[in-house]
């Protein structure tokens, strides 16, 4: 018996007609650990945004325009209808598909995140015990148990008990007793801890009510706590293993508590029953680590600032390296991201990549989340252009940048193509805004370019970045999509417009940028300044394109680059940079 049909047998028992299967854990997490990966198990789908509905007959798989291209090669479309999920809803596909109950694991989804089903008047129905989880019996991976360490106030900038405090003062403000952290980012931030247990984000899965007076009951699983970490966190509050929680949140335990604070956008539907069920008042506010973790502190942005210096010597280094291959067939695009990944490794405060680094050549280039892997390598060569998309967590900050280059002589349309994308980067990276501006409204920005020549690209400009946590972190962005968190100082996000053309080549700039204060008065100003520190292709501008602003904006962050990562290059890489950094 097939997965589909397993699972329909499953679907028959619980009496539902169908069953929803998100890419995601009880923690809500971009990147899951392998034991969460239910929809990869089940489709065969890689990528880390999807969800997909099984019917009694049909199924579908819906994800959003960065893996459109990924599912339909990755799935079997005999079996799945695959939808771009702004173009087509989950919860209109089921409207219309399915006649009956839906059913879901209560674990796996938020409040928010099933309205649109209620609002659909779609029947839904919980099942406890994951349906997936029964079909991989078994074969599917235990859940982590690698110990959690401490994050230095070295790079923190500031101690959990005062970051505690200083929450729980938002906490009681907001009108509750306690909030219960259902985001482990938020976790980490708040107690200052980090851990091994999801893949490129330094998480430790879990979980914490933390009271408005700054104490705190953690929930973790105990085997990841050593001593170290028992005395970090053990003086403000109790470490509790994560396989307790329900006893924990029962009426019992919870009877002196009147009202905890939630964040419907995180906790899932089976925590919130579970403090409904202990006769809590629910207060639904966002979460409230969100804000204050995207507002870096001096340490945290000094230490982007390092980390990116380095990261720029391994990106020098990288492309000096490819300049001097030969290209003719023995540089794939799985060698070449093996040996931007081996030389960000040698980085001082190294601990692992970002994300998995995006090394796409021609068309490959035009799937905007490739991944490569050794049996669909293509080889590197100078008659189409190379996209690399990759970043590094170290110990003092997060990197995520993206290059295009041409290493043979590009085309008048790439070279149209590139500068709109570097007019749109420039046009962002140099704007001004009043206090109060959101990214939604600079969005405009950045695609101004392309819009004038009927072009656009499929995915948000820019997204909020943490310090040694997610690389894709809110609640702050800039995209089509309103955002309604204003832009302050402190915040870093990456700016990243693109043009991908199907089964020919891809172009993105990225680089990441914070939010700091140019004037105060009655109506405070800010700007971003750009933190990564990495030439752009000066082969693939057309200058005419340009205007004189654009040239002198290019020409003095070429020298800012070279400034700062000259002195710390010799031979063949110096040559490099000072080539790709040369005036316009």
């Amino acid at each position: 018996m097939n997965h589909l049909d397993h699972l329909r047998k499953l679907m028959k028992e619980h009496d539902v007609q169908g069953y929803l299967i998100p890419h995601a854990d009880e923690f809500q997490c971009e990147y899951t650990a392998p034991y969460a990966e239910r929809l990869r198990f089940l489709t065969g789908f890689t990528g880390s945004a999807g969800i997909a509905v099984v019917g009694e007959t049909q199924a579908a798989f819906f994800t959003d325009g960065r893996y459109t291209l990924q599912a339909k090669e990755e799935l079997d479309t005999q079996s799945y209808d695959t939808f771009h999920i702004s173009v087509t809803k989950p919860q209109d596909w089921v409207k219309e598909n399915i006649e009956g109950t839906l059913g879901y694991d209560p674990w796996l989804f938020t409040p928010n995140q099933l309205k649109s089903y209620e609002e659909k008047a779609i029947p839904l129905k919980p099942i406890n015990g994951n349906l997936v989880d029964q079909i991989w019996g078994e074969d599917q991976p235990n859940r982590p148990i690698d110990p959690c360490f401490i994050q230095s106030i070295d790079f923190a900038g500031e101690s959990h008990i005062d970051r505690a405090k200083k929450v729980g003062e938002k906490i009681s403000e907001n009108g509750a007793q306690k909030a219960l952290i259902t985001n482990p980012d938020s976790l980490c931030w708040l107690l200052n801890i980090r851990g091994d247990d999801v893949v490129y984000t330094p998480l430790v899965l879990g979980y914490a009510l933390l009271d408005a007076d700054g104490t705190y009951d953690v929930f973790v699983d105990l085997e990841k706590v050593n001593s170290q970490v028992y005395a970090h966190l053990s003086p403000q509050g109790r470490i509790i293993d994560l396989k307790n929680i329900d006893d924990h949140l029962n009426s019992t335990q919870l009877k002196e508590v009147k009202s905890v604070q939630v964040d419907p956008n995180s906790i899932p539907i089976a925590l919130e029953q579970m403090l409904k069920d202990a006769n809590v008042e629910l207060i639904s506010k966002p979460d409230p680590c969100q804000l204050p973790k995207a507002i870096k502190n001096a340490t945290e942005l000094e230490g982007m600032k390092q980390s990116h210096i380095r990261d720029g010597l391994a990106l020098v280094k990288f492309f000096a390296w490819l300049s001097q291959q030969p290209l003719e067939g023995e540089t794939t695009e799985w060698t070449a991201s093996l040996k931007i990944n081996a030389l960000r490794s040698e980085n001082l405060h190294f601990y692992d990549l970002s994300f998995e680094s995006i090394s796409g050549y021609g068309p490959h280039g035009a799937v905007i989340h490739y991944k490569v892997t050794p049996d669909s390598a293509l080889p590197i060569g100078r008659d189409s252009l190379y996209l690399i998309d990759s970043g590094g967590q170290y110990f003092d900050g997060t990197t995520d940048v993206t290059r295009t280059l041409c290493f043979g002589q590009p085309t008048a349309e790439q070279k149209d193509r590139y500068t709109r994308v570097l007019k749109g980067h420039i046009a962002l990276a140099s704007a001004k805004f009043p206090k109060g501006t959101t990214g939604s409204q600079l969005d405009i920005l950045a695609r101004n370019s392309l819009w004038q020549a009927g072009l656009d690209y499929d995915h948000g400009t820019g997204h909020g970045v943490g310090s040694f946590l997610s690389v894709h972190e809110g609640p702050q962005g800039i995209s089509k999509a309103s955002n309604t968190i204003p832009l302050e100082p402190g915040m870093i996000l990456s700016n990243e417009p693109g043009y991908y053309k199907e089964k020919d080549y891809g172009i993105r700039i990225e680089s990441l940028v914070f939010v700091k204060e140019i004037s105060k008065g009655k109506k405070p100003f800010y700007e971003f300044e750009t933190l990564t520190l990495v030439p752009l292709a000066n082969n693939l501008i057309d200058k005419e394109l340009l205007t004189t602003e654009e040239i002198n904006w290019m020409n003095d962050y070429h020298q800012q680059v070279f400034k700062a990562l000259a002195p710390k290059l010799v031979g063949v890489e110096r040559q490099w940079l000072e080539t790709a950094t040369a005036k316009i």
